[in-house]
This record gives C-alpha cells, structure tokens and sequence, in this order.
C-alpha cells in the first residue's frame, strides 16, 4: 500500500502543528484606495477587474480541483448520500406548492420512477392525475421550474424556468388541460430576488403582467433598474408594452435600488406594483385592470401606506395589508380605486402578526366574509380570522403546534394551509369557516414523523447586552446535550427575514452522527417584531454578528460543544454572519461554512448592494461607508491567528453576488492562516445562489465531521 503525498497532507492539516496546504499559487498586484479617511489595501483586487476575468476562473478552478481532492479523500460519503436519500424516500407521499383554482387542487409529488411531478385533483375525493413529472424538456433543453403563478380561473400556470443553476431565466404558459406549453416564450426576465421573477395573471387571465431589467452588459444593472410589462395570451415578446417602473412614466420616476413587484388577486379587478426600497420604506400604487394604458397608466399612490413585502390581498376594491403603526404590526383597510390613506382595520395583539408564511408568500388571506391573518411565535404559527362586519378576532383552534405555508382559499369562505415542523413533513389542512372545523385533505398525510428518533426545542440565550436570543435546536433523542458535542449554528438574522424550520433530510446525517444543529434567531430577522428587525439592521448591524458570537461562546461555556467542534454556516445575507463571527472570536469555532457570500461591502456596488443598503448601510454616506466596512469580513481577518477551517462554496450563475469577492477572500485567508486548518474553495459552475444541490451538502457534511474530529470521516489513503 502506498501514501499519496494528498494524504499525508491531509493528516498533517487535520493533526499536525505545521502548515501542510499547499494551495494553487495566487499572484498579488499592489492596489490601495482611501474611502472615507480609511486606507483599504488589497493584493487580490485585480480578481475585480473584468479585464482578469479568465485568470480568476483558471485561479477558481485549481481551487476546485484542490477541494474536491480534499473531500473526495475523506470516507464514507456514500453513507451520508445513503441516509439522505433513505430520508427523501420515507417523504415521498409528501406534497408541496399546494393551490386551489376553481375547487381543482394542484401540488406537486415525488411520484416513484417519475420524480417530481405536478399531479391535480378534480375535488378532494378524486383520483390523482399527473399532469407532468420527470423534468422539464422542450427544444430538447432542459429547464427546472423556479416559479410558478397559476391563472385565477383558467387552466394555466405561468413558470419561471431557468438553466444551469440560474442561467437562461424566462417565462413559460403551460396549459394544464391540454398538457403542452403554448407557443409564448419570454425572455429574459429578471430576478425580483431569490425567489425569482415577479409575475402576476390578469383577473380575467387574458395576460400576464412579469418584471424585466433593460437589456445591458453591466452586472451590476441586471436584477434592478426594472420595468413591469403586460404580456398578452397568444403575442410575441416585442409586443408586450410597459406598463410600469424605471423610465416608464414621467410622474412615477424610480431610483437605480427601487424593485418594482407586481401583484393581481383573486378576488379583486386591482392591480398592486409594490417598490422595494432599498434604502427606505417600500411604497405601492394601485390600478383597475381594465385601466392599463402602457405607458399611459393612470397609477394612483396608495398614501401614507409602508408595505411590508408580500403582506396583503384584496377583496373588491379594499387591500388589505400589514403595517408598522406598531412593533407587533397592525392590519389596514385601503381603498385602491382612491389611494386614500389607510383605516384601521385589526389593532396589535399579544403575538407578533406574520404578514407573510413560512415560504415569504402572504399571511393574509382576505375570503368573502373574513380576514384570515397568521401569527407567530418562534417554531409555533397561529391564524386570527377577523369578520368583515362585526370586526371579531378569533383563533382558529389548530391540532398540533407547527409552522405555516401555502396559505389558499377553498371557495368563498374555506381556508387551506400546509402545515409542518422541524420533525413532521408537510400536511395540508382544511378550515371551514361556516363549521369552524378544521382537519387534513384526505390526501394529504405526514409521511415522515420524527418524533421518535429526535427532538426539537427552543432555548433562550443571553446576549451581551441583555436580550434573549431564541435558538431552535434539534438533536437525536437520548443524546447529552452538556456533552462537548460537534455542533453546527446557522443563521441569517438580516431584513426582517423569517426562517420556520421545517424537516430536511440533509441535516439528518449530520444529527444521526450525534451532532446538534441549531439555528439563532439573531436581531434582524422578523421573529420577535419590528423592534427586532431595527436592533439588527444599519445603523445597529452589528448586533446581529455579536448575537451570533454570544450564541457560540454560550455553547462552549456550558459544554454542549468546544472550540474544536463547532461551526458557524451561513449564505447570502447571513455570511456576513460567518466571517464577522470568526473574525471576533475564532477561538469559539473549528470551522465556518459561507456560502454564497458577500465578503467586501466596502467596494462592492452592484444589486446586492442596492438591495442591501438599508439593512448594511449606504456606502455614500461616511455613517454608512463606516458600518459596511466594519461587516466587511474580508478586511477584518486578525493577523498572527491560527484560524478556524474555512469552506467558501459559490455557484458560478448566482444572479446577484459574482465570484470576484469571495474569490479575494479565499486568497486572503490563505496567505493569512496561521494555524493548519485548511482555507477551501469550490464554485459550481453551474450551480446559482440558492447552492449547488445534494453534492454541496454532501461536501458541507464531510468537511464538518472531518474537522470535528469524527474518527469515521477522517481522510484515508488510497491502494
């Protein structure tokens, strides 16, 4: 048997007191600029340079090549891959993306030897029928569904489809009688977020109203800057008019990090364009249907109304929406055909209203003769029905304790909701407003029940300052949990941001293993209200890197875990999360995860940066330079530190962050680690912002239980 010289540099990073990585070599150029009176230095900046683009992927992909050499080296992989295929398997009869149009239901199912498919029923007694599963292939391409919108009545649904992670994004009709995809293609659309587009049906379904970013080669114009247009059934793309947003209309002037949204409703002949402000409070207009005039629209501005994201719907002409009048929020009546300023319509309660569900679609449902609004706690959602008339609020009495989604009206009155927990799959109910009843669809099941094999829980954990932060945990029953466990946080905590756990198969192996995940519910996330949102959004970020910290070192104190088994995971907004954190304390963790991330804020104007203004801070403004520098990971690495292990994955079509600055961090880090734990990279070239799919998990498990020191997951060397 032989050693590999890989080998026995693995060992030595895992083991040994000496720096074994022998990383690709990374060329440095001198570059200084001063921002603000502060002096910012970086050797690595010419990976930002477009005229260097070819280089940084020759660079990027030596990293791979090394990663993938890496993980590839350590076992039992299949055994991870095994154990979350063994979970997808047991949540086959799970549904997911549940809706109701003209009383037909449509979800989509992981049918067996098909795969995912969106199957229908004709009412809740029918038989299933498949309307199309095993992917999507036309021209014999090969697309996957992003998004979909169906039609109110008709038997359409509109579909964000997309190549390649997040390449080719356009719109598809499907006709769901028919099951063929009408001739109508359109292309490209933009990215409204990680969502993707927004677009809406006409209330009489004759077109579909969709967001689109002007044509242009600058990167950092292509997810904003954009304009609603109006596409009609059976048209071409050239003739589809705007009929809102950037540059459409001289009374209606949008700034470069406004995001127009589009919206129409069931019950409602109205129109809504929202604006996400990046910088300040998102505003809307409003329109009757039958009034769309291109460019000519007479759009009225609903006044004094700040619009919380995708928190409202309508019934007639009345919108009614979630508010800040309050930290717990309150709802408000509006007059669309005015624009009139909103009434009050439902005060604060004791629990904090969820204007939207635990997939970011609406919370509020507004059927004929009540308004059905959820409410939360952390782990734990509630509805309030409010009756139009009388303004009574009600709870609806639930069965078992859960968080919410796919909130739809059944009929004039009924409401259907999925509901689901950290340990239960999804399952669909059915409210019955006139009998004040509530149980499941009959063909919806929770098909895999946890609760035998883990457990779930909420702590609280003191902050520095005072506050309680709540921290979901979930771990295998029987386990210790004041046992120096391998332990891994994730957060996000940025936006106003909810995350609802709910049954993953990819965290199992990582559980099963005897390890504890937990996720903190940091200051800038929407858990606890808007009081909660503030204290961790610019000017007061940083609190939401400090209550990470504080969660960590909490863990470490009391032995749920040490230093040399806990990891920090974070992507998108929350790695800023990931590199602030290990900056500040790296003696609390043996590793951080950081995906998709945004290292250098500092320098770094593009969509990300437009959309993230007023959480991070505005980089035109001294205040605002001074905050994005100080979350800017990638200039705050301590010198002379032996730093925790690293894995930096990016997907090679993320709409919104490119590669160039998690690129110079890498490289950073690098010259920087004092220590031998290893600094790792690896781009999937075909993967977007949302990651890279069940091989990037599997490479996340892996590396985790590698430098925690699982002796089953340690590297070994090959015949």
């Amino acid at each position: 048997m032989k050693t590999t010289p890989l080998f026995l540099a693995i060992c030595l990073a895992a083991c040994s007191t000496k720096p074994a990585f022998k990383y690709p070599v990374t060329r440095t150029e001198p570059f200084d600029t001063t921002i603000y009176d502060v002096k910012i230095s970086d050797p690595y900046f010419w990976m930002s340079r477009k005229a260097n683009e070819d280089e940084l992927k020759t660079w990027a992909n030596a990293q791979g090549k090394l990663t993938q050499r890496v993980l590839d080296s350590i076992p039992n992989g299949d055994k991870l891959a095994a154990e979350i295929e063994a979970g997808y398997l047991k949540m086959q009869d799970e549904i997911w993306n549940l809706t109701v149009v003209n009383e037909m239901f449509y979800y989509y199912r992981d049918v067996p030897e098909v795969g995912p498919s969106l199957c229908k029923r004709k009412n809740m007694d029918a038989e299933e029928e498949i309307v199309f599963g095993g992917g999507i292939t036309i021209n014999g391409q090969r697309y996957r569904s992003r998004k979909n919108r169906h039609a109110h009545r008709r038997p359409f649904v509109a579909m964000m489809l997309v190549q390649r992670g997040e390449a080719n994004p356009h719109i598809r009709i499907y006709d769901l009688d028919k099951k063929i995809f009408l001739p109508d293609s359109i292309a490209p659309v933009m990215f409204n977020d990680a969502r993707g587009v927004s677009m809406t049906w006409l209330p009489d379904d004759s077109g579909l109203l969709y967001s689109q970013a002007p044509p242009t080669k600058m990167e950092s114009e292509k997810y904003y800057n954009g304009k609603i247009k109006l596409h009609t059934i059976g048209n071409t793309i050239s003739q589809d008019e705007a009929v809102f947003g950037m540059g459409v209309t001289d009374a209606i002037q949008l700034k470069d990090f406004e995001t127009p949204y589009i919206y129409s409703f069931n019950s409602s002949e109205y129109l809504l364009a929202r604006i996400r402000n990046g910088a300040d409070d998102n505003y809307a207009f409003a329109v009757h249907y039958k009034d769309l005039k291109g460019a000519n629209t007479p759009w009225k501005r609903l006044n004094q109304y700040a619009n919380l994201g995708d928190g409202f719907d309508a019934q007639g002409q009345y919108l009614y929406a979630a508010t800040k009048d309050h930290p717990r929020y309150t709802i408000v009546q509006i007059d669309m055909s005015a624009g009139n300023e909103p009434v009050p319509f439902m005060p604060a309660q004791d629990e904090v209203l969820s204007y939207v569900d635990a997939s970011h679609s609406s919370g509020i449902v507004a059927a004929k003769d009540a308004l059905y609004v959820l409410f939360r706690k952390v782990g734990d959602m509630g509805i309030y029905k409010i009756d139009y008339r009388s303004k009574r609020i009600s709870k609806i009495k639930l069965n078992r304790k859960g968080s919410m989604a796919d909130l739809v009206l059944k009929g004039n009155n009924d409401l259907v909701f999925g509901q689901f927990s950290a340990l239960h799959s999804m399952q669909y109910m059915l409210y019955q407003h006139d009998q004040d009843t509530i149980a499941a669809l009959p063909f919806s099941k929770i098909s895999l029940d946890l609760s035998n094999d883990f457990v779930t829980e909420v702590i609280s954990v003191p902050a520095r300052d005072g506050k309680k932060i709540p921290v979901s945990l979930i771990y295998k029953k029987g386990l210790a949990l004041k046992n120096n466990n391998a332990l891994y946080i994730e957060a996000y905590g940025n936006g106003g941001a909810v995350t609802d756990l709910w049954l993953d198969p990819h965290k199992l192996p990582w559980m099963s293993h005897d390890g504890i995940y937990a996720y903190a519910h940091v200051r800038g996330g929407g858990e606890l209200g808007l009081e909660w949102i503030d204290e961790g959004q610019f000017p007061n970020k940083m609190n939401s890197i400090n209550d990470m910290v504080d969660v960590a070192e909490y863990f470490v104190d009391n032995n749920y875990t040490s230093a040399d088994k806990q990891f920090v995971m974070g992507g998108s907004a929350g790695s800023f999360l990931v590199g602030n954190s290990i900056n500040q304390r790296p003696d609390l963790f043996a590793g951080g995860i950081f995906q998709a991330g945004l290292p250098d804020l500092a320098t770094y104007r593009d969509a990300a940066y437009a959309r993230e203004c007023g959480s991070v801070g505005d980089i035109e403004t001294k205040e605002g330079f001074e905050s994005v520098y100080s979350l800017s990971s990638l200039y705050h690495i301590p010198k002379n530190t032996k730093l925790p292990a690293m894995l930096v994955v990016h997907g090679g079509t993320d709409y919104i962050i490119d590669l160039t600055s998690p690129s110079r961090y890498v490289a950073t880090l690098q010259a920087m680690q004092q220590g031998t734990r290893p600094q790792l990279f690896m781009v999937d070239w075909e993967g977007g912002h949302l990651g890279g799919g069940i091989e990037e998990v599997i490479n996340t498990l892996k590396f985790m239980l590698w430098q925690s020191g699982h002796p089953t997951f340690q590297p070994t060397h090959k015949k």
